[in-house]
């Protein structure tokens, strides 16, 4: 099962939420994005 964490993550500046969530999305199991749009195109993949 995935989890898909759906928001603007551009609004956190930090380096170490940046590289948590690029680590993640590398991943299959949980993944960051911009809209439930792309999440529903990740899960047709």
């Amino acid at each position: 099962m995935q989890l898909f964490i759906i928001g603007d993550f551009d609004k956190y500046p930090g380096k170490s939420i940046k590289d948590f969530i690029y680590e993640s999305n590398k991943g299959k199991l949980v993944n960051f994005l911009a809209s439930a749009e792309l999440a529903k195109a990740k899960l047709a993949r």
